[in-house]
């Protein structure tokens, strides 16, 4: 997106990663507004309101949230109950769910010092891809 001749994403993670940043959809095109996700329920929240819309970004904020998840606690239940938690806020979208499972299935198998970086890593690698 060109923002004042800036070409922006629509996502980015905060430079000290602990947080997202993305372009409320609400807003546009009328007004700019960014919105930070810092905690996973925030990501499930802009997924539910539409604060995210079109399919390739709302599998990017999940996977997102999946990484915060990581911040708070990277376990097997936790990330298996954030996975859940996140699919719920829209059913039906396909790359929602995508998303959600595979990090999951990335995540599971890394050790629990490892996941924060791996989980940033992969929803940076999905954000590049969208």
């Amino acid at each position: 997106m060109n923002v004042a001749g800036v070409q922006r994403r629509t996502i980015w993670p905060g430079e000290g990663g602990d947080a997202v940043f993305v372009i409320d959809q609400r807003e546009l095109p009328h007004r700019w507004s960014v919105a930070r996700l810092d905690k996973p329920d925030q990501v499930f929240d802009a997924i539910a309101t539409m604060v995210v819309r079109g399919a390739p970004l709302i599998g990017v904020t999940a996977a997102y949230g999946m990484a915060l998840q990581c911040l708070v606690d990277p376990t097997d239940a936790a990330l298996t109950s954030a996975a859940g938690k996140l699919i719920s806020a829209r059913p039906t979208a396909v790359n929602l769910a995508w998303a959600t499972q595979r990090m999951l299935g990335q995540l599971l198998g890394e050790p629990l010092a490892r996941r924060r970086g791996r989980a940033f890593a992969l929803a940076g690698a999905m954000a590049d891809a969208a």
